[in-house]
Formats: C-alpha cells, structure tokens, sequence
C-alpha cells in the first residue's frame, strides 16, 4: 500500500522546512510529482493496514496540524489530545491513550508514528 502526503506532511516527517522538501523532490531524492502545482509525496506504507481510513485521516490531520511530536528516544513520539489538554506518548506498536490501551483498535496516534516511520525511512533510503 501506498500513501501521498503532502509537502507539509513530509516536512514535519522528516524534521525539515517545506522548501527542503521541495527542492528534494525537484532533484528526484523523493518519489514525487507535482500535481495542480503542488509536490505530492508517495510513500511505501505497508503497516497502514491496520489502521481504518478514518483513523489515516485524523493521523493526517494531526501530523499536519503538529500535534505530534518526536521525542529525544528513537521511535517513540509524544502526542496531543484533540483538545490539547493532555499528551500521550506513542510508539508504532502502542499508545498511552484511552484507545490505545483498550487495544480493540489501533489508535490514530499510532496511524500517525507509521506515517512518520514511512517518510523517514523513505528519506533514508
């Protein structure tokens, strides 16, 4: 499966400005193209199977609005609430939040760290 984020998205993915991303995809180190006169990049996500489309939107919709945040440990993300009045810490296999720790289903904190994952491993390779 493969996912498309836009240059915001993988900005904050990779921990870089927009305009980097933007000139990686004009020298080809991104799988990118441009669409309507925007960079839309795509990315290898096979773990995103787990998750229901509605939890891949709201983990879109927080990676773009910031809500989630890298951490100095590898692999482990912090999280903030939809009323941004608590934090969670995420990591691609759990999450301290309500749903997380029920289990029944993956949560979109965790949606989110696989994006994450998947942009800077795409970065790196």
């Amino acid at each position: 499966m493969e996912i498309q984020v836009n240059t915001r998205e993988a900005a904050t993915a990779l921990g870089v400005s927009v305009r980097t991303v933007q000139r990686r995809a004009q020298r080809g180190q991104l799988d990118a193209a441009k669409v309507s006169g925007r960079w839309i990049i795509t990315l290898a996500a096979p773990s995103l199977g787990d998750f229901k489309p509605a939890a891949i939107d709201k983990a879109r919709a927080l990676i773009e609005d910031g809500g989630i945040l890298r951490t100095s440990r590898p692999g482990l993300f912090t999280a903030v609430s939809s009323d941004g009045s608590t934090t969670y810490l995420v990591h691609a296999s759990s999450c301290t939040c309500p749903a997380g720790q029920r289990g029944q289903y993956a949560c979109y904190h965790r949606a989110a760290v696989a994006i994450l994952t998947a942009t800077a491993s795409a970065q790196a390779a």
